[in-house]
């Protein structure tokens, strides 16, 4: 096992070549496939003979057990491929002699790295594990993906999994048991009529109603008692020009809460807002389309895929932090299966085009995520 580490650090160069491959590679949420199939031709170079993209558009592989039998389990390990932003064009990618820049490169390039390092180690040494591992590299995860990805491949394999690790970007040592309860929508304002900014001034303006809407919830106190709760508006558009009455205005909604109680009074906050409008413009159709529902999960801290997990960090002298997130790893939680959340590089502004990351941090993350996976296959 030294050995293989030690590999992992001289490695470094290779590592980041690697991650500057797989962070060019636009992805946005939705257009993952040139992506998804760069990773399933680097699979098949591995030697890897039971690689699929399934109808979501995920790239899988399967390492059967060595020798399977009834006390065989099946651990499921995913990383996500998409981005949050949209670079237009390849991802331009800069670097100085300590971080390396660019939209994706932490997140989530270096968790896809982390994978396929682990299972070109894996080849490499043929090395067996008594459970059974499913690699997955999902699509959609990040906004209104909605965690379609992973969805499927819980949907397909739920009832054969037993616990998953998730490997997301930033954050070394890591350890996420808790998915943060959440709630999305998208709220529309549309009037029907609009008009002339001066002759049909008095009319129902969209724009104008959306703002108040807002306006009106932003003045609600939200409860932070049993946990942090949180909410974000985000993507308003509102037509018509300087002099024109708009008809119609929309924005993206967001509500986040570690606790379920104070996740439903918000939730009831914004519906009791959006009847009031509903009631004082009944000519005016307010909806509100929900696109996302996850109810805050934790898992006991003491549950034995915490423990491996943080035994593994441990001898890498990393110090393990429990804590809360929103990944991939929201959707096999509330399907009840024990996963843990694990970073893999120092990264920062994530979800930005102003994205950039440690260079050194990332051999110390793919040791971690490789000595992890080895640790549940091994003894879970």
């Amino acid at each position: 096992m030294n050995k293989i580490l030690q590999d992992i650090e001289r490695s470094q160069e290779k590592l980041l070549n690697l991650l500057i491959q797989i962070a060019k590679i636009p992805s946005p949420t939705g257009f993952e496939k040139v992506k998804i199939e760069y990773i399933k031709d680097q699979l098949s170079k591995l030697g890897l003979k039971k690689v699929i993209i399934d109808d979501a558009g995920n790239c899988i592989a399967n390492l059967p057990a060595q020798n399977k039998s009834k006390q065989s389990k099946t651990i499921l390990v995913v990383a996500h491929t998409d981005t949050a932003c949209d670079p237009g064009g390849e991802v331009q990618i800069r670097e100085d002699k300590k971080y390396i820049y660019g939209h994706g490169i932490c997140d989530n390039s270096a968790g896809v790295v982390g994978l396929l390092t682990t299972l070109e180690l894996i080849q490499k040494n043929n090395l067996k594990f008594p459970h059974n591992l499913i690699f997955g590299f999902t699509v959609g995860e990040e906004g209104l993906g909605a965690k379609r990805g992973m969805k499927a491949i819980i949907k397909r394999f739920g009832k054969e999994i037993d616990a998953v690790i998730n490997v997301e970007s930033h954050h070394i040592g890591r350890v996420t048991n808790q998915a943060i309860g959440q709630y999305r929508s998208e709220i529309i304002i549309d009037t029907k009529i609009g008009g002339h900014s001066y002759r049909d001034f008095g009319r129902p303006n969209a724009n104008v109603i959306l703002a108040s809407i807002i306006s009106d919830f932003s003045k609600f106190k939200l409860s932070q008692k049993k946990g942090k709760t949180t909410f974000n508006i985000g993507d308003m558009k509102g037509e018509a020009s300087i002099n024109a009455i708009a008809s119609k205005s929309a924005c993206l909604f967001e509500i986040r809460s570690e606790d379920n109680d104070s996740l439903l009074k918000t939730q009831q906050k914004l519906e009791s807002i959006l009847n009031q409008y509903r009631k004082k413009f009944p000519g005016v159709e307010i909806t509100n389309n929900i696109s996302a529902q996850v109810p805050a999960v934790t898992f006991s801290k003491n549950h034995k895929i915490y423990h491996l997990t943080t035994k593994a960090q441990k001898k890498l002298g990393i110090t393990p932090k429990i804590n809360a997130g929103n990944t991939d790893g929201d959707v096999s939680l509330a399907a009840n299966i024990p996963t843990v959340t694990i970073g893999t590089s120092e990264g920062w502004n994530t979800h930005s085009f102003d994205e950039y990351m440690e260079k050194a941090s990332l051999s110390l993350g793919i040791k971690q995520v490789f000595l992890v996976i080895n640790e549940v296959a091994s003894n879970y």
